[in-house]
């Protein structure tokens, strides 16, 4: 009782006192009140107030604090109480529960991160930014969690002896060294903060997937350490000399303690030695099962050169891991010998045991290796090739809107594309038994030497040879052969429990990559389904659903669906479910270590009992091996087991810390950068289709819409001036590369007209004025009456004059010239010969659809969006073989992300998050500029002008594309979504809402837009 009172009252008292001291608390408040009975009002630095009640009491083991925040709403207020009671103005309530164990350094980041978290209660919810499974290249809005971490490590900071739980922290935090986001994250912290953990670092890594030293000790000291108490023990027992028991025990104890620092040094070269052949056997099965990857109709792969990569690190470092405990257990001998202690014979065990040791544990490891890998390959080929793989859905799901644009096309039946097959693999069981036999008869190497050396003499008066022999090794080879069992028994459970754990850990990753991926695609592919849809009505394909259902595992269709039948076949890609179950544990039960550490044991006493009786072998060596095999028995299993469970909780925390099981954002970005050209290439396909099945009909447009025709007419003689991936000449190469300059000074001219425009204001802004300066009719009806086909087709300026006021001064001077430039560029477009002498003709302007011409407005970051969106259409439209199409693709998309970010950065980061963010976004952009010259496109990656938008008219994004071409089929008007100055673009890039014309613009994109 005492000693609970005692924690009750020092943990009130401390946390009391730092509320009476809030300068103490790393948490900027403006005034803490104390009102009695536990109960404090609290003034932020922004003039805002909120009550604590503070308890301390008992809580659950491991819980340190619990606390609930009531907002102002439901806080006790005036009205609540009686009359005579205080007048408390309604302020949310924090009411925070103190454990009485919390230890007194605890106290002050408690109140720290709890006061900071309720200060900052109106911030928004969502997942913490400080995270190491966060993006704060797109979200950099903190949560209150956020804020209360920083104030803890600012706490913690002030505190001695703090620097192992600020490391921690750290890891929490996701800002620790080698953390997939750490570098950006650091560029949100204060000085202050950054400094808090510069301190803290000691050198180490702090992703490290090695159990500490002392776990490596511990495992070392419970086995072969106690196993070398219980020999000495009972040697000294029996030969009535304590000093042959120290002898035995003190040596083997050193070589123990200094081999468990060797033994950890060699597991880190293991590690780093092994990636080389997983990254290899990787390689083969991604050729194999290349998903959405195979899909794209870039150049042939080629399947990577099959090379054997080492299994093992070098034979070297196992020498060295046996020869450093070897020379300390020397020394220490040979100082313990002056003093009578016979401990040169224990030396000369270990030696002679240290060559053989590093044998046999290289040839395990290589072994182990090979089997880890088939059975690797196995599984994963095995779940790449599962048609339920939620990437798998989508390829057959492309595959199936293909063939039916093919259909649409062709009017024929291209045959069904079947499903990813399944591949049989026959997932190996465990290393064969001949392994475990050699690896036990070498480490039976020095058990058989301590009984060649300190075994005693044998009873007979004269024994042979062969007795000697069979005396000493008898033991170890009938050990060998049970402990080669033992080893067979525990693999087969240990490596089934650490596959399922792995197969369990990455169904999670799966589910949530797939969640992820189909957030983005959902809407857009219900959207295809629908158009593939009507384009089968109208050209009067019957749909094939055959083999969609049979790819869906449904019932097939033998005669042609009705309606019904067509809608209740409209199965997406279906997300993949987490493991509704606990993760199973990544090791074999007690009873398979148990059983390992018996079974040599056992064997190597049978043996030792069975030669006794037949050729009277010394007692000595009976009573070692017999203590040597209890000590094992004994103490083995338990080092081993408890290593086991350390190392299993240092992978547990390296998957946390490294959020293997959140959404891999480079993985994502591959598949994001893969499907929108896909769903582009759907698109453009589907859209010729329309205008050949249902052309476009000729509508009344406003006049401001000629720039958008000229655009539109850019964007579409850029898709034929794509490389064409046949021998061309030089003459060639650099007609096409003058063509691209030209439509570029098109596009900039008409960028100019519009920014002139815009500065004459409405009287006029009309440019309905072809290219020489002089004015169209009216964008309806000819001077012979005739019907025209757009209010800006003539380009020699043939057309009468438009009605409205022509403009004067300078500014009409600025105009004419501009709309010159933009004839001229077309002229000079169209003079472009290639070596043939073939010209090109430049798009008629009455033939394209003016959405696709929108101004692009803003600045550079909506330029590279706007140029990522035209750089795909150019892609898809190169024809077959495109030269690295996937890692053009993923740069695109990586650019396009990289934009969102410093426009993000721009409102939210800081100034050190604003410069690291931009500094990405022009390496990847030089990154895009390399990549296409590489391809073979002299123009590198071309961008858009930048303008203005004079009838802040909404830029048309996929999605509202989409729509239009289904309402196009269906003889409906366009859908528009929203008003006229709002636009929401809403696909494979983050989503955005820009509300207000050009001159007022506001982006709100604080959460995660995808």
């Amino acid at each position: 009782m005492q000693r609970f009172l005692a924690g009750w009252v020092m943990v009130s008292t401390e946390s009391g006192r730092l509320l009476d001291h809030p300068d103490e608390l790393a948490v900027d408040l403006a005034e803490v009140r104390h009102d009695g009975n536990g109960v404090y009002t609290i003034t932020t630095s922004t003039n805002e107030q909120l009550r604590l009640i503070k308890r301390v009491g008992p809580l659950r083991p491991g819980v340190t604090l619990e606390y609930s925040v009531s907002p102002a709403d439901n806080a006790v207020g005036p009205d609540d109480l009686p009359a005579a009671g205080p007048a408390y103005d309604r302020v949310p309530t924090v009411e925070l529960t103190l454990s009485e164990r919390l230890a007194d350094d605890e106290i002050g980041p408690a109140l720290a991160r709890v006061l900071a978290e309720s200060t900052a209660a109106r911030a928004p919810d969502g997942d913490r930014v400080f995270s190491p499974g966060g993006t704060p290249d797109l979200d950099v809005v903190q949560r209150p969690a956020d804020a209360g971490l920083r104030a803890e490590l600012r706490q913690r900071g002030r505190l001695p002896g703090q620097a192992a739980r600020i490391r921690a922290l750290a890891l929490t935090m996701g800002v620790a060294d080698g953390q997939p986001n750490a570098e950006l994250l650091r560029t949100l912290l204060t000085e202050e903060e950054r400094q808090i953990l510069d301190r803290a670092a000691n050198g180490e890594r702090p992703l490290e997937d090695r159990v500490d030293r002392a776990g490596y000790l511990a495992k070392a000291l419970g086995g072969s350490g106690v196993s070398s108490v219980v020999i000495g023990t009972a040697a000294a027992a029996f030969t009535g000399n304590p000093l042959v028991g120290i002898g035995i025990a003190v040596p083997t104890i050193v070589n123990a303690t200094v081999g468990s620092a060797a033994e950890r040094q060699l597991d880190g070269q293991k590690a780093s030695g092994r990636k080389p052949a997983y990254n290899a056997e990787r390689k083969q099965r991604e050729y194999d099962h290349p998903g959405l990857l195979g899909l794209l109709d870039g150049a042939e792969r080629t399947r990577p050169q099959a090379v054997k990569m080492p299994r093992a690190t070098a034979w070297r470092n196992y020498l060295v891991r046996y020869i450093k405990p070897t020379l300390a257990t020397a020394a220490v001998a040979g100082a313990l010998t002056p003093f009578g202690v016979p401990a040169l014979s224990s030396a000369m065990v270990i030696a002679s045991s240290a060559l053989a040791k590093s044998l046999a544990e290289r040839l395990v490891d290589t072994k182990k290796l090979e089997f880890r890998l088939r059975r690797i390959d196995a599984t994963e080929r095995l779940r790449l090739s599962d048609p339920e793989l939620y990437v798998n859905q989508l390829a057959t799901e492309f595959s199936e809107l293909r063939a039916r644009l093919d259909r649409v096309v062709a009017s024929l039946d291209p045959g069904a594309r079947p499903a990813v097959p399944a591949v049989p693999a026959d997932v190996p069981g465990s290393p064969p038994y001949q392994v475990g036999l050699a690896a036990q008869l070498i480490e039976n190497v020095s058990g058989s030497a301590r009984r060649a050396l300190l075994g005693g003499k044998s009873a007979s008066a004269d024994p042979t040879a062969l007795q000697s022999l069979l005396s000493a090794a008898g033991p170890g080879v009938l050990g060998a052969v049970t402990g080669a069992m033992g080893d067979k028994y525990f693999l087969n459970r240990d490596e089934v429990a650490r596959d399922a754990s792995k197969q369990w850990s990455r169904r999670h990753q799966e589910a949530a990559q797939a969640a992820a991926l189909d957030g983005i695609l959902g809407p857009r592919l219900r959207g295809f389904r629908d158009l593939v849809d009507r384009l089968e009505e109208l050209t009067g394909v019957p749909p094939d659903l055959s083999t969609r259902a049979a790819d869906r595992g449904l019932p097939v269709v033998t005669s042609p669906p009705d309606q019904s039948a067509r809608a209740a076949d409209r199965g997406l890609p279906v997300v993949t479910s987490p493991p509704a179950v606990p993760r199973p544990p990544a090791r074999a039960r007690w009873s398979a270590y148990a059983v390992q550490a018996a079974a040599g044991s056992l064997g190597g006493v049978a043996a030792a009992v069975g030669l006794d009786q037949v050729f009277d072998i010394p007692d000595l060596s009976i009573v070692l091996t017999a203590a040597g095999a209890a000590g094992s028995m004994t103490a083995t299993p338990v080092a081993r087991y408890t290593f086991r469970s350390r190392e299993l909780r240092v992978h547990e925390g390296l998957e946390t810390n490294k959020a293997v099981r959140a959404v891999n954002q480079s993985e994502l970005i591959e598949q994001r950068a893969i499907i929108r050209y896909l769903m582009t290439q759907l698109s453009m396909r589907a859209d010729a289709i329309i205008r050949d099945a249902s052309p476009r009909p000729v509508v009344e447009l406003p006049s401001s819409a000629y720039t958008d025709h000229v655009r539109a007419a850019v964007r579409r003689a850029e898709l034929d001036n794509v490389p064409t991936r046949q021998p061309e000449t030089s003459a060639d190469t650099d007609a096409r590369f003058v063509r691209v300059q030209a439509l570029e000074q098109v596009d900039h001219c008409a960028a100019e007209i519009d920014r002139l425009t815009a500065l004459d204001g409405p009287s006029t802004s009309s440019p309905a004025t072809a290219p020489d300066g002089s004015r169209t009719s009216s964008p309806t009806t000819a001077p012979d009456g005739s019907r025209t086909s757009s209010p800006a087709t003539a380009l020699d300026g043939s057309s009468t004059s438009s009605p409205a006021t022509a403009p004067h001064g300078s500014r009409t001077s600025s105009l004419t010239t501009a709309r010159d430039k933009v004839r001229f560029a077309i002229e000079r477009y169209e003079s472009i010969a290639d070596s043939n002498g073939l010209r090109r003709a430049f798009p008629d302007l009455g033939a394209v659809d003016p959405a696709d011409g929108r101004p692009v407005v803003g600045g550079t970051t909506d330029q590279v969006r706007a140029g990522v969106d035209q750089a795909v259409r150019r892609l898809v439209a190169e024809p077959s073989g495109k030269p690295l199409l996937a890692e053009r693709l993923i740069t695109l998309e990586q650019l396009s992300r990289a934009a969102d970010a410093v426009d993000h950065h721009a409102i939210h980061g800081t100034d050190e998050s604003r410069a690291y963010v931009q500094n990405q976004f022009d390496q990847t952009l030089a990154e895009a500029a390399r990549l296409w010259q590489e391809a073979g496109v002299p123009n590198g990656l071309v961008l858009p002008a930048v303008g203005v938008a004079p009838s802040a008219e909404p830029a048309v994004n996929e999605d509202e594309k989409l729509r239009q071409m289904v309402d196009r089929l269906l003889g409906s008007a366009p859908r528009p979504e929203g008003g006229p100055g709002v636009r929401r673009t809403e696909g494979c890039s983050t989503a955005r809402r820009t509300e207000g014309g050009p001159a007022a613009r506001r982006t709100e994109d604080g959460s995660r837009g995808r």
